[in-house]
């Protein structure tokens, strides 16, 4: 069975970067050095996919383009919204309970994340395009 046509699930992670960081460096950071001690975890647990979107203020700037006129407050201001797409909850689970996450990666989120604005959304997740084809 093809992964577009499992039911399949997602965490959702909207980030912000620590006040003060540099965003440059927030997102070299986050797609270098942090997505690297996460990577073998999330493959030796079966995660289907991460994917990390970053909302620089010139990526910001562009929704002007897309819809014009539209209004600031309707501009989420996260950093990165980060998705792992499983297929079961356990799997992401048992990526949590793995030592090194505890001992790396969980900690590492101290070095770049402002915690106290970071958001968490969990649903199921559907392909309806992908690899520019109609799923």
């Amino acid at each position: 069975m093809s992964i577009k046509s499992e039911k399949l699930f997602a965490v959702t992670i909207f980030g912000y970067r620590k006040p003060g960081m540099d965003e440059d460096f927030y997102h070299s950071y986050v797609s270098q050095t942090h997505a690297n001690h996460l990577k073998d975890l999330l493959l030796k647990n079966r995660i289907v996919s991460y994917h990390m979107q970053h909302n620089s203020t010139h990526g910001r700037s562009l929704l002007n383009q897309i819809f014009p006129g539209i209004p600031s407050e309707k501009v989420d201001d996260c950093d990165c919204i980060v998705q792992i797409v499983f297929r079961d909850v356990e799997d992401y689970i048992k990526v949590k309970n793995e030592e090194k996450y505890k001992s790396v990666v969980n900690p590492d989120h101290d070095v770049f994340a402002d915690s106290t604005k970071t958001k968490f959304v969990t649903g199921w997740f559907e392909f309806h395009v992908a690899d520019g084809e109609a799923v």
